[in-house]
């Protein structure tokens, strides 16, 4: 195995097998099922294998590392050889994290950012992703939502257009003349050269897809021509005026409406649940943990940062 190999190796183990943690910690976590353990009586499990540095490696820290593999791996390791060599591994890690320790790494403002965050994943998993293990969504939860509102899960006809805009109405007429001539490829590249539109231009126009009560961008009077289009590589016969100036409208693309039965919005619907069965105990979590530690904001000081906002094109 090359270095940088057996490099990668040593940090999916050490990553898998929790290397960031303290000896006691690991002793207070790893040794509390009955003994043996691993074929390993408690002292025996408890004896010194390595020491790299201030940081030493028990025979049982190092078969709960094995035991933690993936079947594939501890196959691997049933030799002796193949254990020595995982120890190895182990110890090439160990090497690394000790020097960078000693450079003063461990105190960078991004390495402590990442511990937080690592140490909060861990809360999370623990508090909130396992317990709602323990309470699976039943089918009665899913046919229950679904039976309230069967057509939630329906998806409406959508169009896919793209748009031109002018801002004179002369050059609008002239390059409508000149659109209804193209094929969708060509009237693409007459966007990108014509369009006055920065958002869309670099993209030929491409409005993606769209219902006909969407809200926002594209303009209402846009999504009409749109929809008032028969045929995909049409273009809407007239310049659609908009507070924007003037339109010249594509339709390319076309989804008919789907309505959906409850054998094909379940899937859907056992994602909504557990998405929000997820925020809720995210929040009585949240909410128990400020009862219990005192939280104090100083408005008057958040008030004096500002934030400089860039110029963005428009729909970002």
């Amino acid at each position: 195995m090359s270095w940088k190999s057996a490099l990668i190796l040593a940090i999916a183990i050490a990553v898998g097998g929790g290397a960031g943690c303290s000896k006691k910690e690991e002793q207070t976590s790893a040794f509390v099922e009955e003994w043996p353990k691993h074929g390993l009586t408690e002292a025996q499990a408890n004896e010194v294998l390595v020491t790299i540095g201030d940081r030493t490696i028990t025979v049982g820290e190092f078969a709960d590392r094995l035991a933690s593999q993936s079947p594939y791996l501890q196959a691997r390791f049933e030799s002796p050889e193949r254990r020595r060599e995982f120890l190895e591994n182990l110890i090439r890690f160990e090497l690394l994290v000790y020097e960078a320790k000693r450079r003063g790494y461990a105190d960078q403002p991004d390495i402590q950012r990442a511990r937080r965050t690592a140490m909060t994943q861990q809360l999370i998993k623990k508090e909130v992703d396992e317990q709602l293990k323990l309470a699976e969504i039943t089918d009665e939860e899913i046919q229950e939502v679904y039976d309230a509102n069967p057509h939630e899960y329906d998806r409406p006809a959508q169009v896919r257009a793209n748009d031109i805009l002018i801002k004179g109405r002369a050059e609008a007429e002239k390059v409508l003349a000149q659109a209804q001539k193209l094929d969708i490829n060509q009237f693409r590249r007459l966007a990108r050269e014509k369009s006055e539109d920065e958002a869309t231009k670099k993209d030929g126009g491409d409005l993606q897809f769209f219902t006909a009560d969407a809200e926002g961008h594209p303009p209402k009077a846009v999504r009409d021509a749109a929809f008032a289009v028969n045929r995909v590589g049409d273009v809407f016969p007239e310049v659609v005026k908009t507070s924007e100036g003037y339109h010249i409208v594509m339709l390319t693309g076309k989804r008919a409406p789907l309505k959906r039965t409850y054998e094909q919005a379940q899937r859907a619907i056992r994602h909504k649940l557990a998405r929000e069965k997820k925020d809720a105990a995210m929040e009585a979590l949240l909410e128990r943990l400020r009862k219990d530690i005192k939280v104090e904001i100083d408005y008057d000081a958040l008030a004096d940062v500002k934030v400089d906002i860039p110029d963005l094109p428009r729909g970002q």
